[in-house]
């Protein structure tokens, strides 16, 4: 009986050291392999909370990382005048991180609309009060539930649709080209579930013109029906750019 009892002990001790090593080695991993310098412990995938967060604090000890706020961590780099250090945006949007959008020419940007590269880049914010220290970042904030996470790309792209494609600076065949280029070459099936699922929660316009979009890129109607089935059928939108759309009326386009 002892000797069960001192073998489940070993074992679980073994196991608590392999954990330790393991959230260690994730954090450390991604220090080397991401190209961005703050980390949460959310960021650790493959670790649980409780192990993500012990292991930056202790990289934090040993000086890998430097600690920036509550639960952030940064990891510089060293450069001819010494150790980098995080900007006072970067932090402020990092704890943002899943409460924003591009919007704007950003989201156009990043979707392939636009050749412009906003100084300011402009995003949207799921939450109350402003975030302090935002620099020159343009933030207007949308004082509802925060949205299901989203990349940004995809973020984007809801955003762009629900400005009707108006920062577009391609012509409207060309963009929506380059919309069902992108989605069915660029997210595999599990974004677009996720893409579908987040537009459930957007205004009615915005879930029309997007089942469009996924529509018109013969993507499995599986995936676009919930869109369809949700709109009051009675209800017109008005689409826009996407309004050159060869299945636009069939989505309620005024």
């Amino acid at each position: 009986m002892n000797q069960e009892w001192h073998n489940r002990a070993i074992s679980k001790l073994k196991t608590k050291e392999h954990s330790k090593r393991s959230a260690t080695e994730i954090a450390l991993r991604r220090v080397k392999s991401s190209g961005k310098s703050l980390l949460r412990a959310e960021d650790l995938k493959g670790a649980t909370p409780a192990a993500a967060s012990k292991a930056l604090a202790r990289l934090a000890k040993q000086g890998v990382l430097t600690r920036v706020g509550k639960g952030l961590y940064f990891a510089p780099k060293d450069t001819l005048i010494g150790r980098s250090k995080p900007s006072e945006t970067s932090i402020a949007l990092k704890r943002l991180e899943g409460k924003t959008r591009p919007t704007g020419a950003s989201a156009a940007n990043i979707l392939g609309l636009s050749t412009q590269m906003p100084a300011r880049p402009q995003l949207i914010a799921y939450t109350s009060n402003p975030p302090k220290n935002a620099g020159t970042a343009r933030i207007k904030l949308r004082r509802t539930a925060s949205p299901h996470p989203l990349p940004a790309l995809e973020g984007a792209l809801l955003e762009f649709i629900r400005a009707r494609g108006a920062t577009a600076e391609t012509s409207p065949s060309e963009s929506i080209r380059r919309l069902r280029e992108l989605l069915t070459s660029q997210l595999t099936a599990s974004r677009l579930r996720g893409l579908r699922e987040a537009a459930l929660a957007e205004p009615p316009r915005v879930r029309a013109v997007l089942g469009a979009l996924l529509a018109y890129a013969d993507l499995p109607e599986s995936l676009w029906e919930p869109l369809k089935t949700s709109l009051n059928p009675l209800t017109r939108f008005e689409f826009g750019l996407f309004a050159e759309l060869p299945n636009a009326r069939e989505w309620q386009a005024k």
